[in-house]
């Protein structure tokens, strides 16, 4: 099973990567992960901020992140600790980590 960690607006950071991807659910949180409080309070915390560079208008997501460098800061120290967290932690699962570019 292969897991996809990446920041995307209006998902979770940590997806399944399956053979079909309507089936694939972008806003659960994995199963590994439920027992796991100290890591997921880390995702969560920096997928809130992230979600806090976008704002949404007539339903329309904007990007004004450019507004916040310091979040922007703060997101990529949680990024490269959880990702490197999670490899360690689960080294029986496969992930495929995106690069984070803000």
């Amino acid at each position: 099973m292969t897991y996809e960690f990446s920041l995307e607006y209006g998902t979770y950071p940590v997806k399944e990567i399956l053979q079909d991807p309507l089936m694939v659910s972008n806003y659960e949180i994995p199963q590994f992960l439920e027992e796991n409080t100290s890591l997921r309070q880390k995702l969560e915390e920096m997928n809130d901020l992230f979600h806090e560079l976008f704002m949404t208008l007539e339903c329309q997501s904007h990007y004004i992140g450019h507004e916040f460098p310091d979040k922007i800061a703060q997101i990529r120290h949680l990024y490269e600790e959880s990702s490197q967290e999670l490899v360690s932690s689960y080294p029986e699962l496969a992930f495929k980590i995106e690069h984070f570019l803000l």
